[in-house]
């Protein structure tokens, strides 16, 4: 099993910044590279036999640092780690995603140089003057204005200015990394879901030091509250009831994308102040070990220090408790919005391809927020059904071993 040219992000070296107490190396695999967590020995066995190193050599320079180690115990353990990666590999090319049709929108060369310029947003002096202009704009925001009766044109302009508020976002993420070295990527459009979206690369930050991670984690959402105060002022000005729609629907755009469940911007953020890789999965791990820890099985210490377990133990109650609200409340909702969804579509092809009329703007609202409700309460039911799957896999994972 010769997989020696293909793992050419060895030579990358890349260790990662985080709170656990030994290094945590990231193997970056494939064109549009999916990186894999390696432990050091891992990652020495790969990079010596990069280097045609036999196993015979590394047995004996792993047996003079730890307890003998044969040649073939080390070929065993290094044709694991290349079926594991190709596993690894092999899902990550094949699996779904919730995003698709995606086409590259603005090149990498052009996003580049924008991203350079837009930097000087992250530096001390900027910073300080755009966040007290987000916080007053927040403060005369119509809070007590929410009423979005509009024509359909007027619906239309505040949607696309609400697009270009998510399209500043993502230059948000790529200025965040060009300002700390690390390399935006083009920015694309895409649809999550059936939502129109879009996205860019910021994969180079893992190079990056944890709380220059965080800045470019958060730099979307900064950018288009930047956006956003300025929507408002106009707003404020004018009173052109687009703005007003743009305006709550970054709020709303803003507030989702924090959340610390879902893989958006809040999660990453999370992940990185603590210093964890995998955040997701801790939730898991963490359960497993204090369970076996009170069956008296022996089980290894978690590798991060006692203030980051005790808020990773907050965080995994806290995903349990938001899934249950989501099993006991959302989901009787969701369930009631899908059984409406098929009459609500109907009518609106019927109001447009056959009685040829205008279509209604209150219909194409009630669309709009059922097949919202819809989509995330689809994500959600299948990131539960992943979880579960993945738990009963690894503890029948677990026995088999064990038998």
């Amino acid at each position: 099993m010769d997989k020696l040219n293909q793992l050419e992000g060895l030579e990358e070296r890349l260790i990662v910044d985080t709170s656990e107490g030994h290094p945590v190396y990231l193997l970056a695999v494939g064109k549009h590279p999916t990186y894999i967590r390696l432990s050091a020995t891992s990652y020495y066995l790969l990079e010596q036999r990069n280097l045609g190193v036999s196993f015979e050599s590394l047995s004996q320079t792993l047996s003079q640092k730890n307890q003998y180690v044969s040649s073939e115990e080390v070929e065993n353990s290094y044709n694991k780690i290349i079926h594991k990666i190709s596993q690894i590999e092999s899902n990550t090319q094949s699996k779904s995603s919730e995003f698709f049709f995606r086409f590259t929108l603005i090149p990498k060369f052009l996003v580049e140089p924008i991203a350079r310029t837009l930097s000087i947003c992250f530096s001390r002096k900027v910073v300080y003057f755009l966040l007290g202009t987000i916080g007053l704009a927040i403060a005369i925001a119509p809070r007590h204005d929410l009423n979005l009766e509009m024509s359909t044109d007027s619906f239309f302009w505040g949607y696309l200015l609400f697009l270009f508020s998510l399209l500043i976002h993502e230059f948000g993420h790529a200025s965040a990394c060009q300002r700390y070295g690390a390399k935006p990527s083009d920015i694309g459009f895409t649809f999550y879901l059936i939502w129109p979206a879009f996205y860019s690369d910021v994969s180079d930050a893992w190079r990056l030091k944890r709380w220059q991670r965080v800045i470019v984690d958060i730099g979307g959402v900064y950018f288009q509250l930047i956006i956003a105060s300025c929507y408002i002022f106009i707003y404020t000005a004018s009173n052109f009831s687009p703005l007003k729609l743009a305006i709550i629907m970054i709020a709303g755009s803003c507030l989702f994308t924090l959340n610390p469940v879902f893989k958006f911007d809040g999660y990453w953020v999370i992940s990185d102040v603590l210093g964890v890789t995998n955040l997701s999965q801790q939730p898991l791990r963490i359960i497993r070990h204090y369970w076996d820890k009170f069956r008296g099985r022996a089980v290894r210490s978690l590798p991060w220090p006692p203030r980051i377990m005790g808020i990773l133990t907050f965080y995994t109650i806290l995903s349990f408790v938001i899934w249950g609200y989501f099993i006991w409340i959302i989901f009787p909702l969701f369930w009631q919005e899908v059984l409406n969804y098929p009459s609500l579509v109907t009518n609106i092809f019927s109001d447009f391809l056959i009685s040829n009329s205008a279509l209604d703007l209150a219909k194409i609202q009630s669309f709009i927020g059922s097949t919202f409700l819809i989509s995330i309460g689809g994500l959600m039911l299948f990131q539960l059904i992943q979880l579960l799957f993945k738990f009963t896999q690894k503890i029948l994972v677990k026995k088999h071993e064990t038998n």
